[in-house]
Protein backbone atom coordinates (compact mmCIF):
# COMPACT_ATOMS: atom_id res chain seq x y z
CA UNK A 1 0.00 0.00 0.00
CA UNK A 2 2.58 2.54 -1.13
CA UNK A 3 0.21 5.06 -2.74
CA UNK A 4 -3.28 6.41 -2.20
CA UNK A 5 -4.49 4.85 -5.46
CA UNK A 6 -3.15 1.43 -4.45
CA UNK A 7 -4.92 1.74 -1.10
CA UNK A 8 -8.25 2.55 -2.75
CA UNK A 9 -8.12 -0.70 -4.74
CA UNK A 10 -8.60 -2.75 -1.56
CA UNK A 11 -11.86 -3.15 0.36
CA UNK A 12 -10.25 -2.05 3.62
CA UNK A 13 -8.57 0.89 1.90
CA UNK A 14 -11.90 2.14 0.57
CA UNK A 15 -13.57 1.72 3.97
CA UNK A 16 -10.77 3.55 5.75
CA UNK A 17 -10.75 6.25 3.09
CA UNK A 18 -14.46 6.89 3.66
CA UNK A 19 -14.12 7.55 7.38
CA UNK A 20 -10.90 9.55 6.98
CA UNK A 21 -12.47 11.59 4.18
CA UNK A 22 -15.43 12.51 6.38
CA UNK A 23 -13.05 13.52 9.17
CA UNK A 24 -11.04 15.55 6.65
CA UNK A 25 -14.17 17.33 5.39
CA UNK A 26 -15.07 18.09 8.99
CA UNK A 27 -11.59 19.49 9.57
CA UNK A 28 -12.02 21.63 6.45
CA UNK A 29 -15.01 23.38 8.02
CA UNK A 30 -13.39 23.61 11.46
CA UNK A 31 -10.20 25.22 10.18
CA UNK A 32 -12.12 27.54 7.88
CA UNK A 33 -13.90 28.70 11.03
CA UNK A 34 -10.59 29.02 12.84
CA UNK A 35 -9.42 31.47 10.19
CA UNK A 36 -12.65 33.40 10.79
CA UNK A 37 -11.74 33.79 14.47
CA UNK A 38 -7.93 33.79 14.51
CA UNK A 39 -7.20 37.13 12.83
CA UNK A 40 -10.32 38.94 14.10
CA UNK A 41 -9.55 37.96 17.69
CA UNK A 42 -5.95 39.17 17.25
CA UNK A 43 -7.07 42.42 15.62
CA UNK A 44 -9.77 43.12 18.23
CA UNK A 45 -7.25 42.45 20.99
CA UNK A 46 -4.65 44.76 19.44
CA UNK A 47 -7.32 47.45 19.08
CA UNK A 48 -8.19 47.20 22.78
CA UNK A 49 -4.83 46.50 24.41
CA UNK A 50 -2.03 46.88 21.83
CA UNK A 51 0.40 44.25 20.61
CA UNK A 52 2.61 44.73 23.65
CA UNK A 53 -0.07 43.21 25.89
CA UNK A 54 -0.33 39.98 23.92
CA UNK A 55 2.22 38.08 26.09
CA UNK A 56 -0.01 38.71 29.14
CA UNK A 57 -2.99 37.10 27.38
CA UNK A 58 -0.97 34.16 26.08
CA UNK A 59 0.33 33.58 29.61
CA UNK A 60 -3.26 32.80 30.65
CA UNK A 61 -3.80 30.18 27.95
CA UNK A 62 -2.32 27.17 29.84
CA UNK A 63 -4.82 27.70 32.67
CA UNK A 64 -7.76 27.58 30.27
CA UNK A 65 -6.18 24.67 28.39
CA UNK A 66 -5.69 22.69 31.59
CA UNK A 67 -9.32 23.15 32.62
CA UNK A 68 -10.64 22.31 29.16
CA UNK A 69 -8.47 19.19 28.74
CA UNK A 70 -9.45 17.90 32.16
CA UNK A 71 -13.11 18.49 31.29
CA UNK A 72 -12.59 16.66 28.01
CA UNK A 73 -10.95 13.75 29.87
CA UNK A 74 -13.96 13.42 32.17
CA UNK A 75 -16.30 13.53 29.17
CA UNK A 76 -14.23 10.84 27.46
CA UNK A 77 -14.55 8.63 30.54
CA UNK A 78 -18.31 9.09 30.88
CA UNK A 79 -19.68 9.30 27.30
CA UNK A 80 -16.89 8.15 24.96
CA UNK A 81 -14.93 9.80 22.18
CA UNK A 82 -17.78 10.55 19.76
CA UNK A 83 -20.01 12.39 22.23
CA UNK A 84 -17.02 14.14 23.85
CA UNK A 85 -16.16 15.47 20.39
CA UNK A 86 -19.70 16.76 19.88
CA UNK A 87 -19.73 18.56 23.22
CA UNK A 88 -16.32 20.14 22.50
CA UNK A 89 -17.38 21.47 19.12
CA UNK A 90 -20.89 22.62 19.98
CA UNK A 91 -19.65 24.27 23.17
CA UNK A 92 -17.10 26.24 21.14
CA UNK A 93 -19.84 27.33 18.73
CA UNK A 94 -21.99 28.61 21.60
CA UNK A 95 -19.03 30.53 23.05
CA UNK A 96 -18.37 32.38 19.78
CA UNK A 97 -22.07 33.16 19.35
CA UNK A 98 -22.22 34.70 22.83
CA UNK A 99 -18.98 36.59 22.20
CA UNK A 100 -20.43 38.06 18.99
CA UNK A 101 -23.58 39.13 20.80
CA UNK A 102 -21.62 40.76 23.64
CA UNK A 103 -18.84 42.48 21.69
CA UNK A 104 -19.19 46.20 22.21
CA UNK A 105 -21.30 45.69 25.35
CA UNK A 106 -19.23 43.58 27.75
CA UNK A 107 -16.13 45.78 27.91
CA UNK A 108 -12.60 45.34 26.67
CA UNK A 109 -11.95 42.24 28.74
CA UNK A 110 -14.13 40.19 26.40
CA UNK A 111 -11.45 40.85 23.78
CA UNK A 112 -8.91 39.40 26.21
CA UNK A 113 -11.05 36.29 26.86
CA UNK A 114 -11.74 35.83 23.15
CA UNK A 115 -8.02 35.72 22.37
CA UNK A 116 -7.36 33.22 25.16
CA UNK A 117 -10.24 30.98 24.09
CA UNK A 118 -9.33 30.95 20.40
CA UNK A 119 -5.83 29.86 21.37
CA UNK A 120 -7.29 26.94 23.35
CA UNK A 121 -10.30 25.42 21.64
CA UNK A 122 -8.77 24.66 18.24
CA UNK A 123 -5.80 22.71 19.62
CA UNK A 124 -8.01 20.45 21.74
CA UNK A 125 -10.41 19.74 18.88
CA UNK A 126 -7.68 19.24 16.27
CA UNK A 127 -6.03 16.60 18.46
CA UNK A 128 -9.35 14.75 18.55
CA UNK A 129 -9.18 14.41 14.76
CA UNK A 130 -5.76 12.83 15.01
CA UNK A 131 -6.81 10.60 17.91
CA UNK A 132 -9.59 9.30 15.66
CA UNK A 133 -7.39 8.87 12.59
CA UNK A 134 -4.60 7.19 14.57
CA UNK A 135 -7.17 4.74 15.93
CA UNK A 136 -8.56 3.90 12.48
CA UNK A 137 -5.33 3.57 10.48
CA UNK A 138 -2.45 1.14 10.54
CA UNK A 139 1.15 2.40 10.34
CA UNK A 140 1.59 2.10 6.56
CA UNK A 141 -1.89 3.53 6.00
CA UNK A 142 -0.91 6.59 8.03
CA UNK A 143 1.88 7.33 5.56
CA UNK A 144 -0.69 7.25 2.76
CA UNK A 145 -3.70 9.00 4.30
CA UNK A 146 -2.22 11.51 6.78
CA UNK A 147 -1.16 13.98 4.09
CA UNK A 148 -4.53 14.19 2.29
CA UNK A 149 -6.37 14.22 5.63
CA UNK A 150 -4.40 17.24 6.83
CA UNK A 151 -4.60 18.73 3.33
CA UNK A 152 -8.39 18.97 3.55
CA UNK A 153 -7.97 20.92 6.78
CA UNK A 154 -5.49 23.20 5.05
CA UNK A 155 -7.98 23.70 2.21
CA UNK A 156 -10.52 24.94 4.73
CA UNK A 157 -7.97 27.28 6.25
CA UNK A 158 -7.10 28.56 2.80
CA UNK A 159 -10.77 29.27 2.01
CA UNK A 160 -11.26 30.96 5.37
CA UNK A 161 -8.18 33.13 4.97
CA UNK A 162 -9.20 34.15 1.44
CA UNK A 163 -12.71 35.05 2.58
CA UNK A 164 -11.43 37.04 5.53
CA UNK A 165 -8.81 38.85 3.46
CA UNK A 166 -11.37 39.90 0.84
CA UNK A 167 -14.38 40.74 3.01
CA UNK A 168 -13.11 41.85 6.44
CA UNK A 169 -13.04 45.53 5.48
CA UNK A 170 -16.54 45.43 3.94
CA UNK A 171 -18.31 43.23 6.50
CA UNK A 172 -16.34 44.31 9.56
CA UNK A 173 -14.06 42.32 11.83
CA UNK A 174 -16.73 41.43 14.40
CA UNK A 175 -19.01 39.74 11.82
CA UNK A 176 -16.49 36.96 11.38
CA UNK A 177 -16.86 35.98 15.05
CA UNK A 178 -20.46 35.03 14.18
CA UNK A 179 -19.30 33.16 11.08
CA UNK A 180 -16.85 31.19 13.25
CA UNK A 181 -19.76 30.09 15.47
CA UNK A 182 -21.91 28.97 12.54
CA UNK A 183 -19.36 27.01 10.55
CA UNK A 184 -18.49 24.70 13.46
CA UNK A 185 -21.94 23.10 13.11
CA UNK A 186 -21.32 21.26 9.79
CA UNK A 187 -17.86 20.33 11.12
CA UNK A 188 -19.47 18.56 14.09
CA UNK A 189 -22.04 16.81 11.88
CA UNK A 190 -19.41 15.48 9.45
CA UNK A 191 -17.13 14.27 12.23
CA UNK A 192 -20.10 12.44 13.76
CA UNK A 193 -20.67 10.71 10.42
CA UNK A 194 -16.98 9.80 10.27
CA UNK A 195 -17.30 8.07 13.64
CA UNK A 196 -20.40 6.24 12.41
CA UNK A 197 -18.55 5.06 9.29
CA UNK A 198 -15.48 3.75 11.11
CA UNK A 199 -17.07 2.71 14.38
CA UNK A 200 -16.20 4.43 17.63
CA UNK A 201 -12.79 3.30 18.96
CA UNK A 202 -13.10 1.54 22.30
CA UNK A 203 -10.59 1.36 25.16
CA UNK A 204 -9.37 -1.90 26.63
CA UNK A 205 -11.05 -3.20 29.76
CA UNK A 206 -8.12 -1.88 31.81
CA UNK A 207 -8.55 1.65 30.42
CA UNK A 208 -12.35 1.80 30.09
CA UNK A 209 -14.14 4.58 31.94
CA UNK A 210 -10.93 6.36 32.81
CA UNK A 211 -9.85 3.63 35.25
CA UNK A 212 -6.23 4.75 34.98
CA UNK A 213 -7.10 8.43 35.28
CA UNK A 214 -9.07 10.84 33.15
CA UNK A 215 -5.76 12.05 31.69
CA UNK A 216 -3.68 8.88 32.36
CA UNK A 217 -0.57 10.99 32.93
CA UNK A 218 1.58 8.00 33.88
CA UNK A 219 1.89 7.24 30.16
CA UNK A 220 4.29 10.18 29.87
CA UNK A 221 6.78 8.38 32.13
CA UNK A 222 6.08 4.90 30.77
CA UNK A 223 6.33 5.70 27.05
CA UNK A 224 9.58 7.39 25.97
CA UNK A 225 8.24 8.18 22.51
CA UNK A 226 5.32 10.20 23.91
CA UNK A 227 7.63 11.89 26.42
CA UNK A 228 10.03 13.02 23.68
CA UNK A 229 7.09 14.19 21.57
CA UNK A 230 6.06 16.40 24.50
CA UNK A 231 9.61 17.80 24.83
CA UNK A 232 9.79 18.53 21.10
CA UNK A 233 6.35 20.17 21.05
CA UNK A 234 7.52 22.38 23.92
CA UNK A 235 10.70 23.46 22.13
CA UNK A 236 8.89 23.97 18.83
CA UNK A 237 6.25 26.17 20.40
CA UNK A 238 8.83 28.39 22.06
CA UNK A 239 10.15 28.98 18.53
CA UNK A 240 6.62 29.61 17.26
CA UNK A 241 5.87 32.08 20.06
CA UNK A 242 9.09 34.00 19.49
CA UNK A 243 8.32 34.33 15.77
CA UNK A 244 4.69 35.20 16.52
CA UNK A 245 5.56 38.03 18.90
CA UNK A 246 8.10 39.54 16.53
CA UNK A 247 5.69 39.25 13.62
CA UNK A 248 2.87 40.86 15.66
CA UNK A 249 5.13 43.79 16.61
CA UNK A 250 6.01 44.47 12.99
CA UNK A 251 2.39 44.11 11.83
CA UNK A 252 1.31 46.69 14.39
CA UNK A 253 4.04 49.07 13.22
CA UNK A 254 3.05 48.82 9.56
CA UNK A 255 -0.75 48.26 9.89
CA UNK A 256 -2.26 50.76 12.38
CA UNK A 257 -5.91 50.49 11.13
CA UNK A 258 -7.97 47.59 12.54
CA UNK A 259 -9.88 46.37 9.46
CA UNK A 260 -6.88 46.79 7.14
CA UNK A 261 -4.79 44.87 9.69
CA UNK A 262 -7.42 42.11 9.82
CA UNK A 263 -7.38 41.86 6.03
CA UNK A 264 -3.56 41.71 5.98
CA UNK A 265 -3.54 38.97 8.61
CA UNK A 266 -6.23 37.09 6.67
CA UNK A 267 -4.11 37.22 3.53
CA UNK A 268 -1.03 36.17 5.48
CA UNK A 269 -2.77 33.09 6.87
CA UNK A 270 -4.14 32.34 3.42
CA UNK A 271 -0.53 32.27 2.19
CA UNK A 272 0.41 29.96 5.06
CA UNK A 273 -2.38 27.62 4.09
CA UNK A 274 -1.55 27.68 0.38
CA UNK A 275 1.94 26.55 1.33
CA UNK A 276 0.59 23.95 3.78
CA UNK A 277 -2.02 22.69 1.29
CA UNK A 278 0.65 22.29 -1.40
CA UNK A 279 2.88 20.43 1.02
CA UNK A 280 0.10 18.08 2.10
CA UNK A 281 -0.98 16.93 -1.34
CA UNK A 282 2.28 17.19 -3.28
CA UNK A 283 5.32 16.92 -1.03
CA UNK A 284 4.20 15.13 2.14
CA UNK A 285 3.12 11.79 0.58
CA UNK A 286 6.42 11.59 -1.35
CA UNK A 287 8.54 12.61 1.65
CA UNK A 288 6.85 10.07 3.94
CA UNK A 289 7.29 7.39 1.28
CA UNK A 290 10.95 7.95 0.38
CA UNK A 291 12.63 9.74 3.32
CA UNK A 292 13.10 8.10 6.74
CA UNK A 293 11.13 9.64 9.58
CA UNK A 294 14.37 10.73 11.26
CA UNK A 295 15.45 12.65 8.17
CA UNK A 296 12.17 14.57 8.08
CA UNK A 297 11.95 15.32 11.80
CA UNK A 298 15.54 16.58 11.99
CA UNK A 299 15.45 18.67 8.81
CA UNK A 300 12.51 20.79 10.01
CA UNK A 301 14.23 22.43 13.02
CA UNK A 302 17.37 22.90 10.92
CA UNK A 303 15.32 25.07 8.53
CA UNK A 304 14.09 27.17 11.47
CA UNK A 305 17.61 27.75 12.74
CA UNK A 306 18.44 29.32 9.39
CA UNK A 307 15.30 31.51 9.17
CA UNK A 308 15.65 32.75 12.76
CA UNK A 309 19.28 33.67 12.13
CA UNK A 310 18.28 35.64 9.02
CA UNK A 311 15.54 37.47 10.97
CA UNK A 312 18.05 38.33 13.67
CA UNK A 313 20.35 40.04 11.19
CA UNK A 314 17.65 41.44 8.86
CA UNK A 315 14.61 42.44 10.99
CA UNK A 316 12.01 43.28 8.31
CA UNK A 317 8.27 42.53 8.12
CA UNK A 318 8.81 40.55 4.93
CA UNK A 319 11.41 38.28 6.51
CA UNK A 320 9.41 37.96 9.74
CA UNK A 321 6.34 36.90 7.77
CA UNK A 322 8.41 34.42 5.73
CA UNK A 323 9.96 32.83 8.83
CA UNK A 324 6.58 32.57 10.55
CA UNK A 325 4.95 31.26 7.36
CA UNK A 326 7.55 28.52 6.98
CA UNK A 327 7.13 27.49 10.60
CA UNK A 328 3.35 27.32 10.48
CA UNK A 329 3.23 25.79 6.99
CA UNK A 330 5.57 22.93 7.92
CA UNK A 331 4.00 22.52 11.34
CA UNK A 332 0.57 22.00 9.79
CA UNK A 333 1.84 19.66 7.07
CA UNK A 334 4.95 17.50 7.05
CA UNK A 335 5.77 17.80 10.77
CA UNK A 336 2.24 16.90 11.81
CA UNK A 337 1.82 14.08 9.27
CA UNK A 338 5.11 12.41 10.17
CA UNK A 339 4.74 12.87 13.94
CA UNK A 340 1.24 11.39 14.02
CA UNK A 341 2.41 8.06 12.61
CA UNK A 342 4.31 7.56 15.88
CA UNK A 343 1.02 7.28 17.80
CA UNK A 344 -0.61 4.58 15.67
CA UNK A 345 0.78 1.49 17.51
CA UNK A 346 -0.16 2.76 20.98
CA UNK A 347 -3.16 2.21 23.25
CA UNK A 348 -6.51 4.03 23.35
CA UNK A 349 -5.50 6.10 26.39
CA UNK A 350 -2.25 7.08 24.69
CA UNK A 351 -4.07 8.25 21.56
CA UNK A 352 -7.02 9.95 23.29
CA UNK A 353 -5.82 11.03 26.76
CA UNK A 354 -2.03 11.29 26.97
CA UNK A 355 -1.97 12.81 23.49
CA UNK A 356 -4.07 15.74 24.68
CA UNK A 357 -1.45 16.45 27.34
CA UNK A 358 1.68 15.71 25.26
CA UNK A 359 0.47 17.57 22.18
CA UNK A 360 -2.38 19.97 22.98
CA UNK A 361 -1.50 21.13 26.51
CA UNK A 362 2.25 21.22 25.90
CA UNK A 363 1.58 23.12 22.66
CA UNK A 364 -0.07 25.99 24.53
CA UNK A 365 1.82 25.58 27.82
CA UNK A 366 5.07 26.32 26.01
CA UNK A 367 3.51 29.38 24.42
CA UNK A 368 2.07 30.52 27.77
CA UNK A 369 5.32 29.96 29.66
CA UNK A 370 7.28 31.86 27.00
CA UNK A 371 4.76 34.69 27.22
CA UNK A 372 5.07 34.76 31.02
CA UNK A 373 8.84 34.94 30.73
CA UNK A 374 8.62 37.72 28.15
CA UNK A 375 6.09 39.58 30.30
CA UNK A 376 8.46 39.38 33.27
CA UNK A 377 11.38 40.66 31.22
CA UNK A 378 9.26 43.54 29.91
CA UNK A 379 8.47 44.67 33.44
CA UNK A 380 12.21 44.97 34.02
CA UNK A 381 12.84 46.99 30.87
CA UNK A 382 12.57 47.07 27.09
CA UNK A 383 13.22 43.83 25.20
CA UNK A 384 15.51 44.25 22.21
CA UNK A 385 13.89 43.24 18.87
CA UNK A 386 16.65 40.68 18.30
CA UNK A 387 15.67 38.80 21.45
CA UNK A 388 12.86 36.91 19.71
CA UNK A 389 14.78 35.46 16.74
CA UNK A 390 17.70 34.66 19.07
CA UNK A 391 15.31 32.70 21.28
CA UNK A 392 14.10 30.92 18.14
CA UNK A 393 17.64 29.87 17.24
CA UNK A 394 18.33 28.43 20.71
CA UNK A 395 15.15 26.38 20.93
CA UNK A 396 15.36 25.23 17.32
CA UNK A 397 18.74 23.80 18.28
CA UNK A 398 17.23 22.03 21.30
CA UNK A 399 14.44 20.70 19.06
CA UNK A 400 17.00 19.36 16.60
CA UNK A 401 18.89 17.56 19.36
CA UNK A 402 15.70 15.99 20.76
CA UNK A 403 14.70 14.67 17.34
CA UNK A 404 17.42 12.02 17.44
CA UNK A 405 16.25 10.14 20.58
CA UNK A 406 12.63 10.56 19.41
CA UNK A 407 13.32 8.67 16.20
CA UNK A 408 15.66 5.99 17.49
CA UNK A 409 14.35 2.44 17.23
CA UNK A 410 12.92 1.06 20.46
CA UNK A 411 13.56 -2.54 21.45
Amino acid sequence: MSTLFAALKTERGRHVAGSVFLAGLSAMFLFCGYEFIRSPAESIFIDQFGAGAKPYAIACVPFMMGAMIYGYGRLLSSVGAKKAMAVSMLGSSVFFLLAWLLLGHAGRWLAFLLLVFKESYVVIISEQYWSFVNSVLKDEEGKVFNGPMAGLGALGSLAGGWTLGHFAVGLGTETFVLFAAIIILPAAALFWLGYNEAGEPKPSAEEAGGKKGHLHLSILTENRTVLFIAFIIFAAQVVATALDFRFTQLVQDFMPLKDARTAYLGNFWMSVNIFSFSMQFLATPLLLRYIPRRGILTAIPAVHIVTCLLLFFYPTLGLASTAFLLFKGMDYSIFRASKETLYIPFSYDTRYRAKQVADAFTYRFAKGLTATWVSGLKTLGTIAPGFYPALGVVFSGIWLALSFPLTEKRK
